[in-house]
């Protein structure tokens, strides 16, 4: 039988308790029940006071590559139910940056890595183990949200998925657009999903999403039995700057949520 009133595991990070410190390179930071980790150099965490509902403010030190990575302890789909991560986030401004936010197996908590890149139309996989949700990159030749999975480091190029207007096709080499378009200082909100049966769904909203503030919109979904279900994923949100423009992160909320594995 199950125990009573934890069927659930996950958790809500609001930073409502946020608090000015610098994150040192190459260092796991806690924070309530998530880690911080800073990519390729200091990363100053600071709060946001001249907006509601909690939100941490990470910039860096102008280093090339330098950012924020946020993440917590694993679950696996074919024990925890689906698994949902999400997270809502602005930026200062939108000149060069990159991001990734879903799941990933392969965590290093002193230097987090992108399982994602894009240069040009070269996308290289950075050993992320097996990973599944949207990233972007402005060194692309077309900047956009994409997403993507990857089986132990490499890339899902034919896994089968349905686009966002219900077309079936696969990830291809460079995965599946949002056809997004950010806005500075604007809030950018992701959902990604992992099923027991190894589907996935991705979500994604903007203040430029048709029609505008009518919430996020499926990007894609992956059909069954692609993604690894045995495997321990990851929640994760990495925010770097390919160049040293520096922007400034502003983290509204993350969370993760799955059902508890009580068998014995």
């Amino acid at each position: 039988m199950r125990g009573t009133g934890h069927g659930n595991i996950g958790f809500f990070e609001d930073f409502q308790s946020a608090i000015v410190q610098t994150l040192s390179d190459a260092t796991e930071y806690r924070f309530n029940d998530i880690r911080l980790i800073a990519i390729s150099g200091d990363v100053a965490m600071t709060i946001t006071v001249d907006e509601p509902n909690g939100i941490a403010a990470f910039s860096g030190a102008a280093g090339a590559a330098d950012g924020i990575g946020l993440t917590s302890a694993p679950m696996c789909p074919s024990l925890n139910g689906m698994i949902t991560v999400e997270t809502r986030f602005k930026l200062s401004l939108l000149t060069t940056w990159g991001g990734f936010i879903g799941w990933q197996e392969t965590v290093s908590m002193s230097e987090i890595v992108n399982p994602f890149t894009l240069s040009g139309t070269t996308l290289t996989s950075n050993n992320g183990g097996n990973a599944f949700g949207i990233y972007y990159d402005t060194t692309a030749d077309t900047d956009d949200w994409r997403v993507h999975a990857s089986i132990d480091g490499t890339e899902g190029t034919t896994a089968t998925v349905t686009n966002s207007v219900g077309t079936v096709t696969t990830l291809g080499a460079l995965g599946i657009r949002a056809n997004a378009t950010p806005v500075v200082d604007s809030f950018m909100y992701v959902r990604v999903e992992i099923d027991p049966d190894g589907a996935g769904r991705v979500y994604y909203g903007d203040i430029s999403t048709a029609p505008s503030n009518t919430g996020p919109k499926l990007v894609a979904s992956l059909a069954a039995g692609y993604l690894d279900t045995a495997a321990l994923y990851h929640p994760v949100v990495i925010l770097v700057d390919p160049s040293t423009n520096d922007p400034t992160w502003e983290v509204d909320y993350f969370g993760a949520t799955g059902g508890r594995d009580e068998t014995f």
